[in-house]
């Protein structure tokens, strides 16, 4: 099998669709040697970069996340319109997560990590990406935490996530130095994290998001 056909394996496997961080946890399913060459998650990046370049196989729907070319984009959206196009696609899910965002804050108030409540600085993150959800999934508040722009971006991207007893893990990829930068230890318990609810949601951000190497 090819790279390309891992590919469009794991974006099959995910509903047609995946974020950079599915497909990099599960090509190895379909292509054993996706990941032995020093610069492995480049090489992937390369090949779908130019099947989209010359209209093959996948299509970029949002940064860092890819699609199979005949994806319907109307499944993104909470109320599809005929004839929608990317631009509508993109502002449409940009309206459903403002509101997700609000129903974060009136249910969180505060990133359970550095404690920060100043509204205007906090993200709203889904814990299963809002492209991989239903549409209650889209909205409700049990798939997301109110996290500081730093949190938000390692959990997005795969590089943090948590246990149900609430210990923070970290991806091998992500540096000690680092880590010790944001005051932070593996396996640190993260007191203020709300996890009642959201286990289920983290089960799959742990096996599909997080990035272990």
């Amino acid at each position: 099998m090819t790279k390309v056909e891992a590919i469009q394996k794991v974006l099959e496997d995910n509903g047609g669709i995946a974020t950079w961080e599915i497909i990099y946890n599960e090509i190895e399913k379909y292509y054993p040697e996706a990941k032995r060459s020093k610069e492995w998650s480049a090489g992937i990046r390369g090949v779908l970069y130019r099947e989209i370049k010359n209209n093959k196989t996948f299509k970029k729907i949002d940064d860092g996340t890819y699609s199979l070319a005949d994806y319907d984009i109307n499944k993104l959206v909470l109320s599809p319109k005929d004839l929608i196009t990317t631009k509508d696609v993109l502002t449409a899910i940009r309206i459903g997560q403002s509101e997700f965002r609000k129903k974060l804050i009136v249910s969180l108030k505060k990133c359970p990590i550095t404690g920060i409540d100043d509204i205007r600085i906090l993200t709203a993150s889904h814990i299963k990406p809002w492209t991989q959800s239903t549409n209650p999934e889209r909205l409700d508040v049990r798939n997301g935490f109110l996290f500081s722009p730093t949190f938000n971006i390692l959990f997005d991207r795969g590089l943090i996530s948590f246990l149900n007893d609430k210990a923070l893990l970290v991806s091998d990829s992500f540096s000690e130095k680092n880590l010790s930068k944001l005051h932070l230890r593996r396996k640190q318990i993260i007191s203020e994290l709300p996890i009642i609810g959201r286990e289920e949601y983290l089960e799959y951000h742990r096996n599909k998001i997080f990035i272990h190497n």
